[in-house]
């Protein structure tokens, strides 16, 4: 089972090459679905960008005999009206990867947008699995119809989510 965290704490070098990284996966394991303006923006992304209100970087780590292998990652910027890309490498696909870290996106900012055009069939399921309801249909950056992804966490949802964790650490 994949462990999934916040990569924000980074020191200056790590950072480099965590981003290096990152962008290798989604050049390799993007399947030709990811624009070039969110290429873009990962090849830029700084830790200061990290620490503004509405983005988060989570990174889902499988333990190998190698040690810790990322096996996906899931940006947002600006509740992911400027950035959400989701990215699973191949090998770990059909395990709902995607929809778990778009669903832990969700709960750590309390609302997030996603954009999909509308042909890409697994993104369009992780979502909709992650619980982001479709709410507008739009034309999308390569001029294919794309489909604006909403969620949105309601405070009795965080309420009873806190409350649901607190039970499961009593036992």
């Amino acid at each position: 089972m994949p462990q999934i965290s916040d990569v924000q704490h980074l020191p200056a070098r790590s950072w480099l090459l965590r981003r290096r990284q990152l962008l290798f996966l989604a050049r390799s394991s993007g399947g030709m679905r990811i624009t070039r303006n969110a290429l873009r923006q990962l090849a830029v992304l700084t830790p200061e960008q990290l620490k503004l209100p509405g983005s988060s970087l989570l990174c889902a780590y499988l333990r190998t005999e190698q040690g810790l292998r990322i096996a996906g990652f899931c940006l947002a910027l600006n509740y992911g009206e400027d950035a959400c890309i989701v990215i699973v490498r191949p090998l770990y696909r059909g395990r709902r990867l995607g929809a778990r870290l778009l669903s832990a996106q969700l709960k750590q900012l309390r609302r997030l947008t996603c954009s999909v055009a509308a042909d890409n069939m697994a993104s369009l399921k992780t979502c909709f699995r992650a619980g982001l309801v479709a709410h507008e249909m739009t034309t999308g950056p390569t001029g294919k119809p794309t489909l604006i992804f909403r969620g949105e966490l309601s405070e009795d949802e965080q309420t009873a989510e806190e409350g649901g964790m607190l039970c499961q650490n009593l036992s």
